[in-house]
């Protein structure tokens, strides 16, 4: 793909506000009824709220964004960069500490507050005399985007940024530290969604937004790329209504994460049977219509392109997924990197791999088996950290990511381990625990699994089964052990797990167990448990119930 061809994100915008004014770009679900935004009508709020941006901030100022996804939070991403502004998104699941810090950090000069049931709980994170404007719902105290909208003329001009102009400043989930600011310029935006675009063939597409959009991968995968492409967004009510809102949108393109696949798994095999679902998916008269059934009670029977991202899938979901004619791509990319780097597709994917590299972007292994990756799509580096950005970004521009791997013959990139998760065992054994733990978790069906061994003889494993529902203990126990030993079995004598531990606790990230992106946080963890690792680990069962 040709840089010279690149357009700024915002100038495919103007392109759709004409081409295909009339056309719905973002709908919003509220109960039973759905609201339409047209590509004309989410061009006049923009530019009306770019207006009041622009003349009641300096130039070049830092925006934040504090939602839940909503049609609001993409017009507000518009608005930030038609106005000149640097968008600054924040998890609306991150902590009070975590949005002080943040919002400090950067410099933030206003705050846009949108869907928020919880805000009440976090406003103290904010400082009072931080401008806010809110959006979706009302807040205390806070103007209200319509109050804006209805006061102020629109923009009449339709700026273009440079490529190299900066468009957002995106802060790490931090599995370890606090969060660093990665700064993304206009030409990584285009060039990942142009890229990504053209490897999977992507054209006015119907898109489903639910992953949190302050994460690289929906913005880009989602936001950005619908905006390049002209394709619809339709959000998610919430967590209850999420089946019901997929189902009525039915996406022709989805992104998952391996815990929403498995979620998805786990429910058709309670629904169905995990046995009964096998036998029929054998008939071949029966097995079209069982997965076209599935298929449609999931939404995805329209999906022509389906991603996983963020974590290895597991093959055995994989397996299972390609029983019911769903062949799920997996990609590969980091914030650093705007969640660009590889893909698979269906014509060309091997279980395992991430794929190969997309258009623009080179990945090579350092000798240490460390992932290096190029592209025009990598961050300009830390924001007021140029020393970390030095220690990642090496002279001939590639970046260090951290992650261990393995490129085939073909260019397809497998991801083996996480150079800051690899522990060492009290008898002197290197164990990397990502590939044991995509092994067990989608056989244990449970909420988050973490391997621990640093300073052990042996490894071990600690589960939650917070809301998993376990009718029968003795049993459940007894086929653990026997899927622990057929696992072992498989592993490196020093890999082998001594003990699984079962503990009935949420890992959210309320409570630092989990980051927004559903990663585990390994030092919180082994912190948290390990009072507990120590008082049953000299004991002979294998499975243990804390």
């Amino acid at each position: 793909m040709s840089q010279s061809n690149l357009e700024p994100t915002l100038k495919a915008f103007y392109h759709w506000e004409t081409a295909a004014a009339d056309n719905a770009f973002l709908r919003q679900p509220f109960g039973n009824d759905w609201k339409e935004y047209s590509w004309r009508e989410v061009g006049q709020q923009v530019r009306k709220m770019a207006q009041h941006l622009k003349t009641t901030l300096p130039p070049k100022s830092k925006v934040a964004i504090l939602s839940l996804n909503c049609s609001h939070w993409v017009m507000a991403d518009l608005a930030i960069m038609m106005a000149g502004h640097i968008s600054v998104p924040i998890y609306p699941t991150a902590g009070k500490e975590t949005i002080t810090t943040i919002l400090e950090h950067s410099e933030s000069k206003l705050l846009f507050v949108g869907k928020m049931p919880d805000w009440a709980a976090k406003n103290e994170a904010v400082a009072d005399d931080l401008p806010k404007i809110s959006f979706y719902q009302p807040h205390s105290g806070i103007k209200e985007w319509d109050e804006i909208i209805a006061e102020t003329e629109p923009m009449v001009e339709s700026p273009v940024p440079s490529l190299d102009e900066l468009a957002t400043i995106v802060y790490t989930s931090g599995t370890t530290g606090i969060p660093k600011g990665v700064m993304i310029d206009y030409r990584a935006l285009s060039n990942g969604a142009a890229a990504a675009a053209q490897f999977v063939d992507i054209e006015q597409e119907r898109a489903f937004s639910y992953l949190p959009l302050a994460h690289c991968a929906e913005r880009e995968l989602t936001e950005i790329i619908s905006i390049h492409t002209g394709s619809v967004i339709s959000f998610t009510e919430s967590l209850d209504r999420f089946q019901e809102n997929i189902v009525s949108v039915r996406p022709t393109i989805f992104f998952g994460v391996p815990r929403i696949w498995l979620k998805f798994q786990q429910g058709i095999e309670e629904k169905v049977g995990k046995r009964k679902l096998w036998l029929l998916l054998k008939l071949p008269i029966i097995k079209t219509i069982i997965r076209r059934k599935v298929l449609e009670g999931l939404g995805l029977d329209k999906t022509k392109i389906v991603l996983s991202g963020a974590a290895a899938l597991p093959k055995a979901t994989m397996d299972f997924f390609d029983s019911l004619g769903l062949e799920i791509c997996e990609a590969y990319g980091l914030t650093e990197t705007m969640a660009f780097s590889h893909a698979s597709k269906p014509e060309r994917r091997k279980k395992g791999s991430v794929g190969v590299c997309m258009p623009t972007a080179e990945a090579k292994l350092a000798d240490s088996g460390e992932i290096l990756l190029k592209s025009p799509c990598l961050m300009q580096g830390y924001y007021k950290e140029p020393l970390k950005t030095a220690e990642v970004i090496d002279e001939a521009g590639y970046f260090h990511t951290g992650d261990i791997g393995m490129i085939d013959d073909d260019g397809f990139l497998f991801i083996t381990g996480r150079v800051k998760d690899i522990f060492k065992t009290s008898k002197g054994k290197y164990v990397s625990p990502a590939p044991i733990e995509a092994k067990l978790e989608p056989e244990l069906g449970v909420e988050h699994l973490c391997v621990i061994g640093d300073g052990l003889p042996s490894p071990v494993a600690i589960a939650s089964i917070y809301n998993k529902t376990i009718k029968d203990r003795a049993a459940f126990t007894q086929e653990t052990e026997q899927t622990l030993q057929k696992l072992n079995n498989q592993l490196e004598k020093h890999e082998r797990l001594t003990k699984l531990i079962f503990v009935n606790e949420a890992w959210t990230t309320d409570n630092g167990l989990i980051t927004p992106t559903l990663k585990i946080r390994r030092q919180q963890v082994e912190k948290r448990y390990q009072a507990i690792i120590e008082k049953h680990y000299k004991k002979q069962e294998m499975i243990i119930w804390d």
